[in-house]
């Protein structure tokens, strides 16, 4: 669901940039593709364009909104598995402390200082 979701939101916001980069501005929109979409879609071009325009971005907020709790749900860690995961920890056996030499002779380490003449 949450693939179908994305994939749906990619969509709709790669046709939410078209549709605003065919709206005519002050200089009459993209000079290729923004003279001729006056002529494909009629004399009410701006009206058309822009219920489109806004309708791509109440999906596109409506789209982002669900994702966000979509993926929040799915992260959340429910307050029973967390009180499991605490009852464990505390199964779990003590550290032994290392030895006050600092644990280094039992590897086989020498930190003697060599550089003494």
């Amino acid at each position: 669901m949450l693939v179908a979701m994305t994939v749906i939101f990619f969509l709709v916001a790669v046709l939410l940039v078209i549709v605003v980069l065919i709206q005519p501005g002050s200089t009459g929109g993209l000079g290729f593709i923004g003279g001729g979409s006056q002529s494909v879609f009629g004399t009410k071009t701006g009206s058309v364009i822009t219920k489109i325009t806004t309708i791509l971005a109440t999906l596109f907020f409506i789209i982002s909104l669900a994702l966000g709790y979509m993926n929040s749900k799915a992260n959340r860690v429910e307050t029973e598995e967390m009180l499991k995961a605490k009852e464990a920890v505390k199964e779990l056996p003590e550290k032994k402390p290392l030895p006050e030499s600092g644990g280094f002779e039992e590897i086989g380490v020498d930190i003697s200082d060599t550089s003494k003449k």
